[in-house]
């Protein structure tokens, strides 16, 4: 019944046998690990559909949808639906939308209009005027301006739909005066939505956009990425992406809070937080324990530019490893968002070395300290603060476990 009702609401938007097998194939972690796992040791009982529904928290309405929607995405990316990962779901999504298909976002009509002053002010004196008439604009069949509307947006699906009126609208009515059509074209001068839309996590569990649009492998066509966004704001697309994005990987935590902060941080960024560390330790460098040691651009690719971390390695090569080539080191920190760094020559010799000098053995992971501002935040946090919020949720929700479960 659940794979049935998962595969009724693939049909209509997510294509999930592409992308389940996508995530299986590009880090053979999630699914493929968790059924070499079964050889060797016994699974946990896996949670029914009645026990998942009693996990779910008593207030939430329609508990047994997304109890169902939980299970059929693990199904999916061939996750074994163990106590811990249905809890590790559902602890998310309560955290990030209180269990909302399609949350409001206090002042997101406020957000938008800043973001949009903010990108016409840097194009000269012309930016406003050609933005305003722009925003004068009429959808075809709507009585409101794109201006009116866009003071009116509550959520992130409603903002989305109105870029894209306001993007189809600019392609075939905006006037082609010169000055204006080459003002307008500066607005949306990379021609996606991303440029003037301020959301970048969407959904149940506001997943990455990127990351979900990459997932459903149409991140360069432009349809996909209105599609893949559509889907993230119904219940079963916000649980399947998201849930790819928090389990679809191995790592050897311990504990579940630290990939709950590489939900919020990245892939391995506890497990790199404990390195740079350890890093730090070793040379005397003072490095803040984000998880990235390499410098990235607003894309995720890696800039040409060393990071403070990457010169802190290469000291660390220097001084105690000198054996180990700069060209190996650099080599290998290229593989730090993979599982696959941790066989990598700089790895060892970082872990071995610590315990040689300290005489303490290395901790494997950290949280990592990194400051999380967005728009959707009345101030500043942290993705500590959100590993142990999301973690207290998850404790909760094992409470609600029923003996046989456990």
């Amino acid at each position: 019944m659940v794979l049935k009702s998962f595969v009724t609401y693939a049909s209509g938007c997510v294509r999930w046998h592409a992308a389940a097998l996508f995530v299986c194939v590009l880090s053979a972690l999630s699914g493929c690990a968790h059924r070499q796992a079964a050889r060797t040791e016994p699974l946990p009982p896996r949670v029914s559909t009645e026990e998942a529904v009693r996990l779910v928290p008593a207030n939430v309405k329609e508990r047994e949808g997304w109890a169902e929607d939980v299970l059929a995405a693990l199904e999916a990316h061939r996750i074994h639906p163990s106590l811990e990962a249905v809890c590790s779901v559902l602890a998310v999504i309560e955290q990030e939308s209180g269990f909302q298909p399609n949350p409001a976002v206090p002042g997101l009509a406020r957000i938008v209009q800043q973001k949009l002053d903010t990108y016409a002010d840097k194009l000269g004196p012309f930016g406003p005027p050609a933005l305003a008439a722009l925003l004068g604009g009429k959808a075809p069949g709507e009585k409101r301006t794109f201006a009116q509307r866009l003071e009116q947006v509550r959520t992130e699906r409603d903002l989305d739909r109105v870029f894209r009126e306001l993007m189809e609208y600019y392609e075939t009515e905006f006037p082609s005066t010169y000055t204006a059509a080459k003002l307008a074209s500066a607005l949306f001068q990379s021609g996606r939505l991303e440029d003037l839309n301020p959301i970048t996590t969407a959904g149940s569990m506001q997943v990455s956009v990127r990351f979900s649009e990459e997932l459903a492998g149409g991140e360069d066509d432009e349809r996909a990425q209105r599609r893949v966004r559509e889907e993230l704001y119904t219940r079963g697309g916000g649980v399947y992406y998201g849930t790819a994005r928090l389990l679809g990987y191995e790592a050897h935590y311990a504990e579940p809070v630290y990939r709950f902060a590489d939900y919020n941080a990245g892939f391995y960024a506890s497990r790199n937080a404990a390195l740079q560390s350890q890093v730090s330790r070793l040379t005397g460098i003072e490095l803040v324990a984000d998880g990235d040691l390499l410098a990235y651009d607003k894309q995720g690719e890696p800039l040409d530019t060393d990071s403070h971390t990457l010169e802190a390695i290469l000291t660390f090569r220097r001084r105690y490893a000198p054996d180990l080539s700069e060209r190996r080191v650099r080599k290998d920190v290229r593989e730090e968002k993979t599982l696959a760094f941790e066989e990598t020559d700089t790895w060892s010799a970082i872990k071995r070395t610590y315990q040689e000098v300290t005489g303490q053995p290395p901790e494997y992971a950290r949280l990592p300290s990194v400051v999380i501002r967005s728009p959707k935040l009345s101030g500043d946090r942290s993705t500590a603060w959100f590993a142990q919020s999301v973690n207290k949720r998850f404790q909760r929700c094992l409470g609600r476990a029923t003996p046989a479960t456990k």
